[in-house]
């Protein structure tokens, strides 16, 4: 197919997509709906992500020290831990700073301040770790515990509190995901079958043409263009529309989004990601246009 005809063929696929009216408003209705949606659960997707992300980061765990610990113990010890994979940040906090973070946080608990003093300095020191998976946690305590071997370690301080609310936040966000898939799916058919239909009204409306095109000769991939085409057209303005619907109204809702969602500030990530977030759209949208226009030519126009 040599340019002239290809350009023909787009014209064609043009004229078929304005001249088709309100048939191609319910059928770009229908993809913005679905292409909405798309986005929706995107940003569903990474809102419960940066959440999971967010509860893990602060979960640590720390290793007490022996207070007759030595400073070579100490540093051997640090080094073996560096070394085990999955580390995502190790820290030393000595009895002082340990001391001075237990009073920072009951400032307001004169009576622990007090016995604080009596006391004098009860705290041990410890390593506070953290891992890049929480489920790693059970492997690092196996491999410290092997590599401690003049038995520094007094206690181990696991996140055993902590761990039920990842776990169920991990199964919370799996959830979403695959339900967000579900509703997608759901409606790309509904999208596909729409557009279907009207691709195939369109093929109704000029079966004499196509019919005289094949009489003379005219390629396949000419006969099918126009109808291409006018379904990738379908995609292209609804993914758009979409885009110019979903922006303005986060933007409109991101006062009380950010309230309620304190992870992430929803329009600077949609700022920084704007290029592939449309380019995602116009992808999907135009694949399920064009798909929908694929599968009618093939089951109408047997070619």
């Amino acid at each position: 197919m040599n340019f002239l005809t290809f350009w023909r063929g787009v014209k064609a696929g043009v004229k078929n997509f304005f001249r088709n009216g309100w048939l191609s408003v319910a059928t770009i209705s229908i993809i913005v709906l679905t292409l909405f949606l798309i986005n929706i659960v995107f940003l569903i997707t990474v809102v419960s992500n940066k959440t999971l992300e967010n509860v893990q980061d602060k979960i640590d765990v720390s290793l007490y020290l022996k207070a007759d610990a030595d400073e070579s113990s100490i540093k051997n010890l640090e080094s073996d831990i560096k070394k085990i994979g999955g580390v995502k940040d190790l820290k030393f906090v000595s009895k002082e700073e340990a001391l001075q973070d237990f009073k920072e946080k009951h400032k307001n608990d004169e009576i622990i301040l007090k016995s604080i003093e009596e006391l004098g300095n009860p705290l041990q020191p410890s390593f506070s770790i953290k891992m890049d998976r929480p489920e790693e946690y059970q492997q690092i305590f196996q491999k410290v515990k092997e590599n401690d071997i003049k038995g520094v370690i007094s206690d181990v301080d696991y996140y055993s509190q902590k761990k039920p609310v990842v776990e169920k936040l991990s199964e919370i966000t799996k959830s979403i995901r695959k339900i967000g898939l579900l509703v997608v799916a759901i409606f790309a058919a509904i999208a596909v079958l729409v557009t279907f239909n009207s691709v195939r009204l369109t093929m109704h409306n000029y079966r004499r043409e196509v019919e005289i095109m094949k009489l003379v000769g005219a390629g396949h991939w000419f006969i099918r263009l126009p109808f291409i085409v006018e379904g990738m057209l379908y995609g292209f303005f609804s993914a758009w529309i979409s885009i110019l619907i979903f922006y303005p109204l986060i933007y409109f809702l991101s006062p009380y989004l950010n309230r309620a969602i304190e992870v992430m500030d929803i329009v600077e990530y949609l700022n920084s990601n704007a290029i592939k977030i449309v380019a995602i759209q116009l992808f999907c949208g135009v694949f399920l246009g064009a798909l929908s226009s694929l599968i009618a030519i093939r089951k109408y126009l047997k070619i």
